[in-house]
């Protein structure tokens, strides 16, 4: 009768046993699959996501319009006056004044703010268009730098505080005329796009939460807005 008692205890010890070896078997079997597919030491590599590239991002802009560019740019314009005789011109003859002024000009490029700005994918970066930037009229002037000059000719010129005044009278229209040219445009176009472009980068840092940071922006100028 003592026999079979003895041997109770071990018999239930066998099948703990058993699951701690079926247990150990399992976990030694999972650390030598990860150690396969995934070394333990070594470098890990993850993407940083600053910006979703797919997403449309819409900015609240200030409203009214933003200076994009000024060109400074050294201009001479000149007025003639003369006498007439019968209807014609006989400044050669009965005389003439031509004056001339040399200034500093400086010609404000701006576009109008919508109240929103979409910015659109595009590779890795954004495209974002805005209207092309138009002259701030009439342009402004540095009359403290100019310099004036008066040729005259004939028997009897006419007065030069007239012939100023009527200069300085056709110098504006004529000034704005230049800020329109195209070679002007051209030469502000660089200065203009990377106003644009740090202007909407910056909107965008204060306006997304958490604040994104500098993303490349392609500015397209004259394509919508």
């Amino acid at each position: 009768m003592a026999g079979p008692k003895e041997g109770a205890p071990r018999g239930r010890r066998a099948p703990l046993a058993w699951t701690l070896v079926a247990v150990l078997a399992a976990l030694v079997a999972a650390l030598a699959w990860l150690a396969f597919h995934r070394p333990p030491f070594g470098r890990g590599d993850v993407a940083v996501h600053v910006l979703d590239p797919a997403r449309v991002v819409v900015l609240r802009t200030p409203g009214g319009h933003l200076d994009v560019s000024t060109l400074v740019k050294v201009e001479e314009f000149g007025w003639r006056s003369s006498r007439t005789c019968l209807w014609r011109d006989c400044g050669w003859l009965l005389g003439q004044r031509v004056g001339t002024i040399k200034v500093p000009v400086h010609y404000t490029y701006r576009i109008p703010l919508a109240d929103n700005w979409t910015l659109r994918p595009s590779g890795d970066g954004y495209v974002l268009s805005v209207p092309a930037p138009q002259p701030l009229l009439p342009p402004a002037i540095d009359l403290e730098k100019a310099q004036f000059r008066s040729e005259t000719g004939g028997l009897l010129a006419p007065g030069s505080a007239a012939n100023q005044a009527l200069l300085l009278k056709h110098l504006g229209p004529e000034l704005a005329r230049r800020a329109e040219r195209v070679d002007y445009l051209q030469m502000q176009a660089p200065a203009a796009e990377k106003t644009i472009r740090e202007f909407a980068q910056q909107w965008m840092r204060e306006q997304i939460q958490p604040p994104a940071a500098a993303v490349r922006i392609e500015v397209r100028m004259g394509d919508g807005g």
